[in-house]
């Protein structure tokens, strides 16, 4: 059995461990992230909702986005 300095000891060593990877993670993918719009493929998009979130036209007679 485990002392409670211990328990506590390994407790912040696995905070401390899933912060680094974290952080670690999000840098990674915020410096791969496109810096601009222009790579949208609107005529994927199939909801009212996002094309308008991306910029683009809603067509509601053909249900695309442009």
């Amino acid at each position: 059995m485990q002392s409670a300095i211990v328990q506590l000891i390994l407790t912040v060593v696995g905070i401390a461990a899933a912060a680094i990877v974290s952080i670690i993670v999000y840098a990674q993918l915020s410096s791969s992230a496109p810096e601009s719009g222009d790579n949208i493929d609107h005529s994927r998009i199939t909801t009212e909702t996002l094309c308008d979130a991306v910029g683009g036209t809603w067509s509601s007679t053909s249900k695309t986005c442009a």
